[in-house]
């Protein structure tokens, strides 16, 4: 009993703790629907500079897709949340601003080419046999996901192992000719 009247306090905490932390995700919500709004002129170029894309899907479904990459779905958290859990490792703060920026730069590069319908994109979702085999060649966005995570838990705090990541999967992208999405 003398141990639970102990713990009063913290267990009245919790709920404010909850709240703060609800409030927070719902403020970086927020802000992440405000920055993808501010980009859809670039996926719109995107979009209507691949002819296969245009021919095959609507600019709307294309714009789905691109929501359903930074925010999330499938199986797959988005691109908006791993990026907060990937800088979460990277405690030098000039660090953590550049590795923010190459993440957003990638971010859009990936998410651009993600997008298209799956006959016209260089990218595929997953890792599984069957889509190895259904779109041969082509780079998993959860593979990449797989390698950011591991560079960010091997990272010592200064993101160069982050970077390191970011730059690899850069040079997949050129590979496949995808071109940067400015902001």
């Amino acid at each position: 009993m003398f141990a639970l009247q102990r713990n009063r306090p913290m267990l009245r905490a919790i709920p404010i703790a909850i709240s703060i932390c609800l409030v927070a995700s719902t403020r970086s919500f927020a802000d992440d629907a405000a920055t993808l709004e501010s980009w859809q002129s670039s996926f719109h170029d995107v979009w209507q500079s691949d002819q296969c894309a245009t021919e095959f899907e609507s600019w709307n479904k294309y714009w789905g897709a691109v929501h359903a990459f930074y925010f999330g779905g499938s199986g797959y958290a988005g691109w908006f949340p791993d990026s907060q859990k990937i800088l979460a490792h990277v405690t030098d703060a000039a660090a953590n601003a550049t590795i923010a920026a190459q993440l957003a730069a990638l971010g859009r590069r990936v998410g651009g080419e993600w997008a298209k319908g799956d006959g016209c994109r260089s990218v595929r979702t997953r890792t599984s046999w069957m889509e190895k085999v259904a779109e041969p060649g082509k780079p998993a966005l959860l593979d990449w996901e797989t390698q950011l995570n591991k560079a960010a838990a091997a990272d010592t705090g200064n993101g160069a192992s982050i970077e390191a990541a970011i730059a690899s999967i850069n040079k997949q992208l050129d590979a496949l000719g995808v071109a940067a999405v400015p902001a």
